[in-house]
């Protein structure tokens, strides 16, 4: 929650934020059975288990716990044990403090003796992973904590303690602010002094943190510390092992906000988090960040695990998991074997991971430490049958891409009839796994066996049973983790004659029907003649070409092509190359989208192919796989970024068979098909261009060449009806972007009607209308949905109708936002393909859309004001400017801001559609604010010192005019009291001690009774009520006084 902001917006922001989010987050969390602290702005340390506002750790507390969990430990063993985890840490590294703690969490720490016992070095845990009501769940909404080395102070909406140990913060933001999620994000990084400035936080808040929390109810997202934007913050939609019908909501389902809690902060379920689904990893960088697991990790592998332990057969106990590409398969092991290691009937089990990726290897090495077990790697069929005979609990990873395929066709004898092994395989579909998987049912024939896969499991392959758990593409769709794709066809349909579409149109060569004869016509002998051709491959490289530069360049993205063999990439490289000179030059004289032409003079493209020792000479340069790293690297990168000496200037990679599968590169958005493949295979291809990236990559596309589009069915053909439908839900196809499109418009538009604003040029009458808070809100998500769906569809001609309207709502938006000093109508957010556009039209209407709004100090203000002709737009203008200089340039000053706050509260009051009167009463007020920024403080510390004495001079003098003599008085006494009061306020506890307060009364009493101030009016008389002030002011601005500078 933002600690200042007096505007009517920020204000309803404000109350929305705690009715509509906090109350019911904390009335949720009271109904798990968790205490609830809920503060306010009068707040004294005492109220959260704290000394004083610097404290982070609620010690009283992590004290009593202690000896809850620990009942033998004496005091000042307890003083000991709670040092070393508040005062030890390694460094001052946020990552580092933060594992440090985190470990200590799961591992304990010892003293050296039980005194009860005389056992030697007894371990001391903090939590009780084991028994949930030895251990205490606090939650505090609006907990304060002082920036060290300053006054400052930041106030996070909710934080979690467990035993004391604050391990979740939550920011809650309105539904009604432009980007609740990643304001919460910023502010959050604000918090914990990751964004680069040091004393606009507290870190060391952060040091026990497990997970974060945004959320605005509808939207509910977590992450941890090392997640520095929204892609990364994850939704919990299922409140697992609850079900949906478990939580309480109306007729609607319950929000993200509901599920998330009780999915999350169920008492139970955050242990379980902490103690199995959280651990440190390395990023592609090398950089060590903290991972928790996601709602579909947890499900699964608390399922799989009942499976375990419940199943009475191998089958019992076996079957799949398919979760959707990107859903973090490899970590659901890991947690999958952590997991096993909390049952003492499974923690001895034989664990086998059949995979053929190495980074899994790598991935499960790192964890296992922690854990205590070592991981065997066997990358031999020999090896392999070793370490399944042995009776050992080994976890042991059978790298199946290093298998001889001759090795894995001799059948196995029996080498192990335990029934306390678990095979797990990854990808589980492919091929020579059911060459291993037959072989494996002889040697170990008691195993469990649980494929993973992220594409659904074709109809024949029933050797691991039924699905276990599910994440489907729509679901990770819905969760914001992967896109939707728009699948665009560019041939024919051979199964309907439309002599049109095959004048066109490329060919279909995806459908059987008539191929040789429709190929014959064209005069090539086979599908791959006619792919491979020259003529073919420039045709469609222009098209691929002119595609990329309407649609997807414009915003920063980047192409794959998928070509038919390793000729046919080559030959494409030298034809998008051509294309892509052909358009620079064309755009030299013609350049209507406002393409950055400069970037696409050194656009790059290149063929990534595997090679053999045979290769034609022109092939070889494309198979070197030391050059195919760097132009991966390159690939992924943005454009302009740079990584070890790698530019990202290779926009267009082409491949064959290579970077079809396990391929991550967020910045591709589309990726050409000129191949024909089905299946897994074509699910997983396409899956290349579904990854989220940033704000204006909406949906990911596939345009293709060979016709797999009006064949869908039968290029799924392997799966059953319901998967095939599963599958063909997350695609859309471009006529249904049109519609959107169309609805879209027609919203905004009906919109408008309805509010009489049907000329888009009258502005004051935009102005006047969106005075009203929830009409602007309206107005805006409506226009973000416009431009998200034209941003889909522009530059085809069927967007350009909707370009006028829109450059002209635009407009409005930007003006809007100046008039009501309102950010969340800034053009923020709009894709660099539209911004590009609207940019040259304001500019052409002469508005400067990076110039800020006048500020009420400049001498034009009033000319500006003057510019609008309604008397309500008039006050608008001047209302708006003057709560903006409030909240910014008065917010190292709170007294002086809230007194021109009341007064500003106070014209609305007085003179409610009076605008001709409130006009004048604000532009007095404006001429006061002006005046104040000229006050002379006669030596006194702004901060510190002059609210006493502007306190004193309105008591004392009211609006009276002071001589020099009267001055010099008031100036003395303010110094007298104020170092009365700094000195007070040094001692610990000061606000809780009614001696202490009752000595500083006495003390101020004395000060007001000198006879040096006795001719000041009234002073003895009232001293009671200013003694009253004084302490007010002295108890507000507690820690501006011992700590400003």
């Amino acid at each position: 929650m933002k600690e200042s902001d007096g505007s009517p917006a920020a204000k309803q922001l404000r109350l929305d934020e705690r009715n509509h989010v906090e109350k019911p987050l904390l009335d949720q969390l009271a109904g798990l059975q968790w205490e609830i602290i809920d503060l306010d702005s009068k707040q004294h340390p005492s109220d959260s288990h704290r000394v004083n506002f610097s404290e982070v750790v609620l010690l009283p507390v992590l004290r009593d716990q202690l000896k809850v969990i620990n009942p033998w430990l004496e005091d000042d063993q307890v003083e000991e044990v709670v040092k070393h985890l508040t005062a030890s840490f390694p460094g001052s590294g946020l990552i580092q403090n933060n594992r440090h703690a985190f470990t200590l969490l799961l591992e304990s720490t010892s003293v050296s003796e039980n005194r009860k016992t005389g056992a030697k070095s007894p371990t001391v845990r903090f939590v009780d992973f084991n028994h949930r009501d030895n251990n205490r769940f606090i939650a505090v909404c609006q907990f304060k904590v002082r920036i060290l080395g300053t006054e400052h102070h930041i106030i996070p909406d909710i934080v979690l303690f467990l035993n004391g140990l604050p391990v979740v913060v939550v920011e809650c933001k309105s539904p009604k602010a432009k980007e609740p999620i990643p304001e919460a994000i910023d502010q959050l990084l604000r918090y914990s002094e990751q964004r680069g400035a040091k004393g606009e936080g507290s870190a060391q808040l952060f040091y026990y943190n497990q997970f974060l929390i945004t959320t605005c109810r509808q939207e509910a997202k977590f992450g941890t510390i090392t997640t520095h934007n929204e892609k990364q913050f994850y939704r919990w939609t299922d409140p697992f092992p609850r079900s949906l019908n478990d939580l309480e909501h109306g007729s609607s389902s319950p929000n993200d906000q509901q599920r998330l809690v009780a999915g999350m902060l169920d008492r139970n379920n955050l242990l379980d988090i902490i103690r199995t689904f959280t651990l440190f990893s390395s990023n592609d960088k090398g950089e060590l960040i903290k991972v928790v697991g996601r709602y579909q990790q947890f499900r699964a592998v608390k399922l799989a695990v009942k499976r375990l332990l419940e199943g009475k057969t191998p089958r019992e106990r076996s079957g799949i998991i398919w979760h959707t590409q990107g859903s973090g398969k490899s970590l659901t092991m890991m947690f999958m074997v952590r997991e096993m290691y909390r049952h003492p009937s499974l923690s001895k089990w034989k664990v086998i991971f059949i995979t053929d990726r190495t980074q899994l290897e790598t991935q499960l090495s790192e964890t296992s430490q922690s854990i205590g077990f070592s991981v065997k790697v066997a990358d031999s069929i020999k090896t392999l049958k070793e370490l399944l005979a042995s009776g050992s609990s080994d976890l042991v990873m059978a790298m199946i891409h290093k298998f001889r395929e001759t090795d894995l066709k001799e059948t196995f004898p029996e080498l192990n009839a335990s029934p306390n092994i678990l095979v797990m395989t990854d990808e589980a579909h492919r091929s020579q796994y059911s060459m291993l998987g037959a072989n494996l049912d002889k040697g170990i024939p008691n195993s469990a066996r649980i494929g993973y896969t992220g594409t659904p499991i074709d109809k024949t392959e029933q050797v691991f049973g039924d699905y276990i758990d599910k994440y489907t593409m729509r679901q990770s769709i819905e969760d914001g983790v992967t896109l939707e794709i728009v699948y665009e066809g560019r041939t024919h349909n051979a199964e309907i004659t439309d002599k049109m579409g095959m004048d066109t149109a490329f060919q279909d060569v995806f459908s059987d029907y008539n191929i040789q004869q429709r190929l014959e016509i064209l005069g090539y002998g086979s599908r791959d003649s006619y792919l491979e051709a020259e003529p073919t491959i420039k045709a469609k490289a222009k098209d691929m070409v002119d595609h990329y530069l309407a649609h997807v360049f414009p915003n920063g993205y980047k192409a794959q092509i998928v070509a038919t063999s390793r000729e046919a990439a080559v030959r494409y490289k030298k034809h998008v190359d051509a294309a892509i000179t052909d358009a620079i030059a064309a755009l030299a004289k013609f350049n209507p989208l406002k393409l950055d032409v400069e970037r696409l003079k050194w656009l790059k493209s290149d063929v990534i192919i595997s090679g053999s020792h045979n290769d034609e000479l022109h092939l070889k340069p494309y198979t070197d796989s030391s050059k195919h790293k760097t132009s991966i690297k390159s690939f992924k990168l943005p454009f302009d970024g740079e990584d070890e000496g790698v530019l990202g200037d290779l926009g267009i990679v082409i491949v064959n068979n290579m970077l079809l599968t396990g391929f991550d590169a967020p910045v591709e958005q589309v990726m050409y098909l000129d191949k024909v493949i089905v299946a897994h295979s074509l699910l997983q291809a396409i899956a290349r261009v579904n990854r989220v990236s940033g704000e204006s990559k909406e949906k990911g596309f596939v345009v293709d060449y060979v016709g797999i589009g009006h064949h869908l069915k039968k290029a799924l053909d392997n799966y059953d009806e319901r998967q095939q439908n599963e599958v063909l839900d997350v695609l859309s196809f471009p006529e249904e972007e049109l519609r959107e499109l169309q609805a879209s418009h027609a919203r905004i538009m009906e919109f408008l009607k309805k509010h009489s604003l049907t000329d888009l040029t009258d502005h004051d009458a935009f102005f006047d209308i969106f005075y009203d808070e929830d009409i602007r809100f309206e107005y805006m998500n409506l226009f973000r949905q416009f431009t998200k769906c034209l941003n889909l569809v522009f530059p085809a001609k069927e967007a350009l109708n909707f370009m006028g309207n829109y450059e002209a709502l635009a407009e409005i938006n930007v003006l809007a936002g100046k008039h009501f000093r309102d950010g969340r109508l800034s053009m923020k957010g709009i894709p660099p393909k539209l911004r590009k556009i609207t940019d040259a039209f304001l500019e052409s209407r002469g508005i400067e859309v990076k110039i800020a709004p006048i500020s009420i100090l400049d001498e034009d203000f009033q000319k500006e004001v003057k510019t609008h002709s309604r008397m309500k737009t008039k006050a608008a203008e001047i209302e708006h400017a003057i709560r903006h200089h409030l909240n910014v340039e008065l917010d190292d000053d709170p007294d002086l801001q809230a007194s021109f706050a009341d007064a500003l509260k106070k014209i609305f009051e007085e003179f409610a559609n009076n605008w001709n009167k409130i006009y004048e009463e604000l532009e007095k007020l404006r001429q006061r604010i002006l005046n104040a920024g000229k006050e002379p403080t006669y030596g006194l510390h702004r901060k510190k010192q002059m609210p006493f004495f502007r306190m004193l001079k309105r008591e004392i003098f009211a609006d009276a005019e002071l001589d020099e003599d009267a001055i010099s008085s008031l100036v003395a006494l303010t110094q007298q009291v104020y170092a009365e009061v700094e000195r007070e306020l040094k001692l610990t506890g000061f606000w809780e001690s009614i001696p202490a307060r009752n000595k500083l009364k006495a003390d101020i009493q004395n000060i007001l009774l000198l006879d040096q101030f006795k001719l000041l009016p009234g002073l003895r008389a009232n001293r009671l009520h200013l003694i009253s002030r004084i302490m007010e002011i002295a108890e507000k601005n507690h820690d501006t006084i011992l700590y400003a500078v």
